[in-house]
């Protein structure tokens, strides 16, 4: 296995190094709460993480808007996904930028025993010339040694999309999570690398989530620089702080990043629907049915083919079903 996972790690190196670029392309898409390459878990990952699409088995529906002053008028965006597949639409252009389109569409799949590998491919349509036709590949390799550690390695655009004319770089993170207390702790720390720049000249970022009280979250992230954004040289993500309140199948969130000299940046809220029950802040003991058994019950099922189940006991039984 570990000469597998190796072997692996090398590739998605490999296909991202060829020569020295201008710079990363520059990325204006919707502010979300930050999680590192090796904890991300639901379908936020479409965007940091693919391969943990193939983690969260579940059928999950978010919704984003992206706000940047006290009107609230800002961007959207939608992600759907289930069984390891997501898809993701953002309409950008608020606040007088140029309006555009980003699609995304990504998998995610555990290749061998807690060994995950994930991809996606984003296109873009805009008014701006500069970024209308880009489209860009992530792949992205996760690890879970363990219950409480995983590990990751993800190479943003990959294809080298030109920008301006000139051929921009990949950006390759490497992480590390932790969590505790059944995921009611998790920490996670991400380390980028351009194309061009040295290992020792990378940016870190650091993230952490604690789950108070059931179903009530609160996380921040905080990097070291963080990365441009499109049109917008200065204008970086510091830190952010956020809280995110889950209602069963329901959740709701908030979060807000922050420039390196302290001001506020750009903030967003989400709202999510899931298929199957989560942790909740507010949870519902309902009496759904009291049922009284008695009398000669088999405890297996009746004989299908050739299976032949042993012979039944005579039992009685009281059972009352909540939740």
């Amino acid at each position: 296995m570990r000469r597998w996972t190796f072997g692996m790690v090398g590739l998605v190196l490999l296909l991202g190094v060829n020569a020295l670029q201008a710079g990363t392309y520059p990325d204006r898409r919707i502010l979300l709460p930050y999680q590192s390459v090796a904890t991300a878990g639901d379908l936020w990952a479409l965007r940091f993480n693919p391969a943990a699409l193939a983690v969260d088995d579940d059928l999950e529906l978010l919704f984003a808007h992206t706000y940047n002053d006290s009107e609230l008028a800002g961007n959207d965006l939608v992600y759907l996904g289930k069984h390891g597949l997501g898809v993701g639409i953002e309409w950008l252009g608020s606040g007088g930028e140029r309006k555009a389109r980003h699609q995304t569409v990504g998998w995610g799949g555990e290749v061998k025993d807690r060994i995950f590998f994930g991809t996606s491919y984003r296109w873009v349509v805009s008014d701006d010339p500069d970024e209308n036709k880009a489209h860009f590949w992530l792949t992205s390799l996760m690890v879970r040694p363990g219950k409480h550690v995983s590990v990751g390695v993800r190479v943003d655009n990959l294809n080298h999309m030109p920008y301006r004319g000139e051929r921009t770089g990949a950006v390759y993170t490497y992480s590390a999570g932790l969590n505790f207390a059944d995921g009611r702790i998790v920490l996670g720390v991400d380390y980028d690398q351009e194309t061009d720049q040295r290992l020792a000249d990378g940016a870190y970022r650091v993230c952490a989530a604690v789950e108070l009280v059931e179903g009530l979250v609160l996380f921040g992230d905080y990097g070291n620089p963080a990365r441009f954004l499109h049109d917008a040289v200065g204008s970086t993500q510091k830190f952010g702080l956020g809280v995110r309140l889950n209602l069963s199948e329901f959740m709701a969130s908030s979060y807000n990043a922050f420039n390196r000299d302290g001001k506020f940046f750009r903030g967003n809220f989400a709202v999510g629907s899931f298929a199957h029950r989560r942790r909740t802040a507010i949870p519902g003991r309902r009496e759904i049915a009291d049922i009284r058994l008695s009398g000669r019950l088999p405890e297996r099922e009746q004989p299908r083919f050739f299976f032949l189940p042993g012979p039944p006991r005579s039992t009685k039984s009281s059972l009352r079903w909540t939740e």
